[in-house]
């Protein structure tokens, strides 16, 4: 630097150039800021900054490593005659500090500039295209890469198959993959991650098994994670355990977010046995996620003792809960109406100031209005700074469990209003509260919004929960007419629902055919036998009463207290 100060102002000859980048790179590197901004000082006073579009280049992608994307914006703006370095290194820049749309505009102005992309440029600008879900753009930057003869190079490929699996396009995503004439462990990654980000875990566990025909090449870590994931959202244990093996060869069981994944694996697919083997691999390993995999796999499993000792466990190990182990934990007394514990739970959140969170918040909200305190519940949500959809869902879920329908109607109106896009619990926990109201006109008009308003494909439990709907009200014809013309098979819960409407209206015929479709799909279910039983007893029909008893003493089911 003492060198560098010592020579006259003007432009640095070649040697001190070099000199000024490996200082800018250095600076880069270690994110020093501070010096990166004086050694751009001196540039200024000498005129290299603006002469020199080499050292210009240098200080943009200084600037950008430091994480400070305005300034490099402005050395690029003063650059006489930017060259395919400069804009290069400004779109990867912009990427690099998550200004996607920048990123973007500022690969169209290299475009209309007239300087072809190279692989580095056009990849960065694919990942902008990720990051905003943006297929529109994407597919046009694919179209260059065609035109450029990049779309078959490993790094490009890569990034256009993660920006369609980002947008949700597989069709597109798996094209490109196919189309690659070699791949490596990040491509196979990206397919794993993006089918099984988008809900197609089976895919994802195909493409995962293809890689291991292909012994593996190149499996990191991620791969595994990727896949592991696939496993447990497919509550798949056998293929988990299979995986876990291939994980122990290659040497990554101990990798800190190598032993979440498998935990969090066992416990979604119900198996808390290895899941706590997973644990205790390394009892001093605990960690907030690990903890919280373990908590959410004892809730969902209805253990809440054990979910209520590993919290415990959390704390005696000096870990602090995040917001996501405070949402299982609530969750959990929320399900098994444990008010004082979720009361307890609930100071806790008040201490680690985690109350604003909309997570959180919203399983506050479901917990105090599953135990009836629905004035409170209403008043944690609206306390909440951010309401996501998922603050939404928590209390429209809320008003249906009190039969409170025109609130939930209320809440729904604010919802979309405030600008939330509903998703398809929304509409489960919206047409539940209509149903549990005898509000069936504006219970079948948010149906049909579904699809004609909002873009939502219904699913089973949508048509089942009208279903219950017209059974509830007593408007059986329709009931029977809706499931006639359902394009999806009705659920046990559709056919459970049905029955019970006809057990209170009576109806005989229709009774007999909800209650043997249910028996094909749930043999064993104890209120079947008894809801039919109750049916033939309102009309005295009493030796259809006794063939069904007969039949309920044939495969041993008794009717257990509290069940008439």
């Amino acid at each position: 630097m003492r060198k560098l100060r010592s020579q006259k102002a003007g432009p640095p000859a070649a040697a001190a150039s070099l000199r000024f980048a490996a200082l800018l790179q250095s600076c880069g590197r270690t994110g020093d800021i501070r010096r990166g901004r004086a050694l751009h000082a001196r540039l200024l006073l000498t005129g290299a900054a603006a002469a020199s579009t080499f050292l210009a280049n240098h200080l943009i992608t200084m600037y950008s490593h430091c994480a400070d994307a305005v300034s490099a914006v402005r050395v690029f703006g003063v650059v006489p005659r930017p060259n395919l370095v400069s804009w290069t290194t400004l779109v990867s820049g912009l990427v690099q500090n998550s200004m996607h749309h920048d990123a973007l505009a500022a690969f169209a102005a290299m475009r209309r500039a007239h300087i072809a992309p190279t692989q580095f440029a056009l990849s960065s600008a694919a990942r902008a295209a990720a990051a905003l879900s943006a297929p529109r753009p994407g597919t046009q930057l694919h179209c260059i890469g065609i035109r450029l003869g990049f779309d078959n190079e490993l790094f490009v490929a890569s990034n256009l198959a993660d920006m369609y699996s980002k947008c949700g396009l597989l069709h597109e995503a798996c094209r490109v993959f196919d189309q690659m004439p070699q791949k490596d462990a990040v491509t196979w990654t990206t397919m794993i991650d993006g089918y099984a980000k988008n809900g197609s875990l089976e895919a994802a566990i195909l493409i995962f098994r293809d890689m291991k025909c292909e012994g593996l090449v190149g499996a990191d870590q991620h791969v595994f994670c990727s896949a592991l994931s696939a496993s447990g959202g497919l509550k798949d244990g056998w293929f988990g355990r299979s995986l876990h093996c291939c994980i122990i060869k290659a040497g990554f069981e101990l990798e800190t977010v190598v032993r979440n994944a498998l935990l969090d694996m066992y416990a979604k697919s119900g198996d808390l046995e290895n899941a706590s083997r997973v644990v205790s691999i390394d009892p001093g390993g605990w960690n907030v996620v690990s903890a919280t995999s373990l908590i959410d796999g004892y809730v969902e499993a209805g253990r809440i003792e054990e979910a209520l000792e590993t919290y415990t466990e959390l704390g005696r190990q000096g870990v602090e809960p995040n917001e996501f182990t405070f949402a299982s934990m609530i969750k959990g007394c929320a399900m098994h109406d444990l008010l004082e514990q979720g009361a307890q739970l609930h100071a806790q959140v008040l201490k680690t100031n985690l109350i604003s969170d909309s997570f959180v918040g919203s399983t506050l909200v479901y917990m105090y209005g599953n135990c009836g305190l629905i004035s409170l519940s209403l008043q944690l949500f609206n306390e909440i700074g951010y309401r996501t959809e998922i603050a939404w869902n928590a209390v429209i879920n809320v008003y249906a469990q009190h039969g409170h329908g025109w609130g939930a109607i209320q809440a729904f109106d604010r919802m979309t209003s405030s600008g939330i896009r509903p998703n398809h619990i929304t509409f489960v926990c919206l047409l539940t509260a209509c149903s549990h109201a005898g509000l069936v006109d504006e219970g079948l008009g948010y149906f049909h919004s579904m699809k004609d308003a909002h873009g939502i494909e219904p699913k089973a439990e949508h048509y089942s929960c009208i279903i219950d709907m017209y059974g509830r009200a007593g408007r059986l014809d329709e009931a029977e007419k809706f499931i006639s013309e359902m394009p999806v098979k009705p659920s046990a819960y559709a056919w459970c629902s049905l029955l019970g409407a006809c057990r209170m209206q009576g109806n005989k015929e229709l009774g007999e055919v909800a209650a043997q479709n249910l028996m094909k799909l749930d043999p064993n279910n104890t209120g079947i036998h008894i809801s039919l039983s109750g049916i033939y007893t309102s009309l005295g029909q009493w030796e259809d009463v006794k063939a069904v008893k007969k039949s309920m003493k044939d495969i041993s089911i008794k009717k257990l207290p509290g069940f008439s």
